[in-house]
């Protein structure tokens, strides 16, 4: 008993080590996380010499063909988030994202044709939470990411996998976060 015990702890301890970057930026989101579930994950972090490293690893696991099924949080406004978005989307696509309102009225004033172009999109529903973000999270078609960012809302880590456990954990911090935010409506700025 006493040695599976030990065992359990070594991996805890190994586990927390290897997302230690991840851990900095987020470690209150994953309190709640189901056992082993951040042992299961895939973890990239930004380097001094690969400082997009993160970036990188959700364009890749986005990609560019249409998917069924996206659904977001994202605490920052990006080019780049907008274009992949854009990249996926298709015309069966159903399309969630949760933004904070600053991200809402930033994403407005800086990227005001994705803005209109979204609109118009039937399969497309953006929701504000009345929180600030702090960290993103992505679940596409039997994948889930979560992302880690700094002070300066700069990503600094993502975690991802696509194990069912994995899968559930990142829908179920979803969810937690979609149930304290409404719907924009027709996107009405």
């Amino acid at each position: 008993m006493v040695h599976e015990q030990y065992e359990r702890f070594t991996e805890a301890v190994e586990c927390a080590d290897r997302m230690s970057e991840f851990l900095a930026d987020a470690a209150e989101i994953c309190e709640n996380a189901p056992p082993g579930v951040l042992g299961q994950m895939n973890i990239t972090t930004a380097a001094d010499n690969d400082p997009h490293a993160p970036l990188n690893r959700y364009l890749t696991i986005v990609g560019n063909e249409p998917v069924d099924r996206f659904r977001g949080v994202a605490p920052i406004v990006s080019r780049v988030f907008n274009e992949s978005a854009e990249a996926v989307l298709g015309e069966n696509t159903r399309m969630e994202l949760i933004v904070d309102r600053g991200v809402l009225e930033r994403s407005i004033d800086a990227y005001p044709d994705s803005f209109e172009r979204a609109r118009e999109l039937d399969q497309f529903e953006l929701r504000i939470a009345e929180e600030s973000l702090d960290f993103g999270l992505l679940v596409v078609d039997g994948h889930g990411i979560v992302s880690a960012y700094d002070e300066h809302n700069n990503m600094t880590a993502l975690v991802d996998g696509d194990a069912p456990e994995v899968v559930s954990w990142v829908e179920s911090l979803y969810e937690s976060v979609r149930s304290t935010s409404v719907p924009v409506g027709r996107l009405e700025p």
